[in-house]
């Protein structure tokens, strides 16, 4: 009998202790970090006359977003590239005009509180002269964003950025890139002499849906200037994130994600499977470093190699510490990460909608290719000084990054209080740089913003719009884009090796639906007429 109510007892005290972890639970996510921070932040940022819709628990204006891009049609309008902000940025298209004038907005995603900005001077406030008090704002599951960028640069701040910044900035210097040229040049090869021999099979033109080939023009670009003698496996590490990558994309398009904590770590097919491509990649990924480190260790080479990986190994210190303040191995593995995604995925992107432009307006295409015809001529290899003068394509690429945001936002979390020159930002607030609303803006770019001219740019980024901080297609301030001047490069290789060969007409079968997923992408891929020259 004594036992049993000793037993009864404990149960009951194990009862109270998780009816009182659960309600903490509950108060802590849901009324405190859900319902009471939200509306705090409201207040204050109301009071300085920042105003906003209304805040609604527990998706904030996530649905209102949703609902409002599915009212569109399957195709919308070319005519205007100031609409593509609907389908893209769509808070940008609901809360800009009902505050006309407005310079910023208060919007919630989710439980999160956002302030959008269009000014270029707040902007370069925030993330110039207060860089170092920003964290990164992820979306999603921590694991599987993770296992696609890493934890390298883009993720970190303080000390630790400054060093892993500090010893990866000599690998993106002028010097180095001018020796990537050839291996970007042979990267684009393979999808190039594809396209030739369907065009060639077809009669001398062929409709060809480019989205897929474009991206692995990127991939192989990545794989033979980042790992050079272990490119085979560098490719694989590039397929599987790009596959990993699709599936993550298709979770954030599902309602589940946004309603259920920790959606992720759900025991779904679809996430196990996720989980095993993470896993995938940092296997792949160890085995390409610790053959290079048992190379040297056994004498078999007394250099880790010329290519991004090799370098960065040169300037690693041993140890896979996440946590060391130093740039160690498991720095190289993270940055690894982030390089592939961040590289591929954009600059492929920004070559998609590179190809669309030229489509669409034929005089650019000929001047773009008279150009490399000219400066490059009847040579299957380039090299640095001959892409330092290929200013028209330069021109035409820089015109599309700023038609077509690639990164149509730039959203950092604050660390502590910020104090503005005109506006007291506190902690918790996700600043969130209107990229796309300011590369339309006609304060900057004139009253023809909307329309797509290259010649803003004949004269360089500096004189083509009123305010250094409105073109930042890379970023902007200290965190700028590390690889930008490698994606230049990249995107100048590509377009010239196209132009040399075929002439770019557009297709009846393609859908124009930009979308975001992470980056600015073709809802619908882009499908073109490649027609021999």
């Amino acid at each position: 009998m004594e036992s049993r109510v000793m037993s009864s007892e404990l149960w009951n005290a194990v009862a109270v202790v998780v009816v009182t972890f659960i309600g903490y639970q509950i108060l802590n996510k849901v009324l405190w970090r859900g319902i009471w921070t939200p509306l705090r932040l409201r207040r204050i940022m109301v009071k300085q006359g920042v105003r906003g819709p209304p805040f609604r628990f527990p998706f904030g204006q996530v649905l209102e977003f949703v609902t409002f891009m599915n009212s569109f049609p399957e195709v919308v309008p070319l005519d205007s590239y100031a609409d593509l902000s609907p389908t893209v940025t769509p808070q940008y298209a609901l809360y800009y005009p009902q505050f006309p004038g407005a310079k910023y907005f208060l919007y919630w995603w989710g439980k999160t509180t956002r302030l959008c900005v269009r000014d270029p001077e707040i902007a370069k406030e925030v993330f110039i002269n207060n860089h170092a008090h920003l964290k990164c704002a992820h979306l999603g599951d921590t694991y599987l964003m993770k296992g696609l960028i890493g934890r390298g640069l883009v993720a970190l701040m303080g000390e630790k950025w400054s060093t892993e910044r500090r010893a990866i900035n000599p690998f993106f210097h002028q010097d180095a890139l001018k020796g990537m040229v050839e291996a970007m040049v042979e990267g684009t090869a393979t999808e190039i002499q594809k396209w030739e021999q369907i065009v060639a099979q077809a009669g001398g033109s062929a409709e060809i849906d480019i989205e897929a080939d474009m991206h692995k023009i990127s991939g192989r670009i990545l794989s033979l200037t980042a790992f050079g003698t272990d490119s085979e496996k560098g490719f694989q590490v590039y397929e599987t994130q790009t596959e990993l990558a699709k599936e993550y994309y298709q979770m954030l398009r599902g309602v589940g994600f946004w309603i259920i904590p920790r959606y992720s770590d759900i025991p779904l097919k679809s996430h196990r499977h996720m989980r095993q491509m993470a896993k995938k990649i940092d296997t792949l990924l160890h085995e390409i470093l610790d053959g290079r480190l048992e190379a040297v260790r056994k004498g078999v080479t007394n250099s880790y190699g010329n290519d991004l990986l090799g370098r960065m190994l040169t300037s690693a210190a041993d140890g896979w510490s996440e946590g060391s303040p130093d740039f160690n191995l498991q720095s190289v593995i993270e940055n690894s990460k982030l390089f592939y995604f961040a590289g591929q995925d954009t600059v492929a992107n920004a070559s998609l909608f590179t190809m669309l432009m030229l489509t669409l307006h034929p005089e650019w295409q000929d001047r773009a290719r008279a150009e490399v015809m000219e400066v490059v001529g009847d040579e299957e290899s380039f090299d640095a000084s001959v892409l330092s003068r290929l200013k028209v394509v330069g021109m035409v690429v820089n015109e599309t990054m700023r038609t077509f945001t690639i990164a149509p936002t730039m959203v950092r979390l604050t660390g502590k209080d910020l104090q503005l020159k005109n506006l007291f930002i506190p902690e918790g607030v996700v600043v969130e740089f209107s990229t796309n609303a300011v590369h339309q803006d006609k304060e900057y770019w004139g009253e023809d913003a909307a329309e797509f001219k290259p010649e803003r740019f004949a004269n360089g980024v500096a004189a083509a719009c009123s305010h250094p901080q409105a073109f930042v297609p890379f970023g902007l301030g200290p965190k700028i884009c590390i690889g930008n001047n490698f994606a230049m490069m990249e995107l100048k290789i590509i377009v010239s090796k196209v132009l040399r060969r075929f002439q770019l007409l557009p297709s009846p079968n393609y859908k124009h639906h930009p979308c975001n997923v992470v980056v600015t992408r073709p809802k619908y891929g882009l499908p073109i007429i490649l027609k021999a020259l």
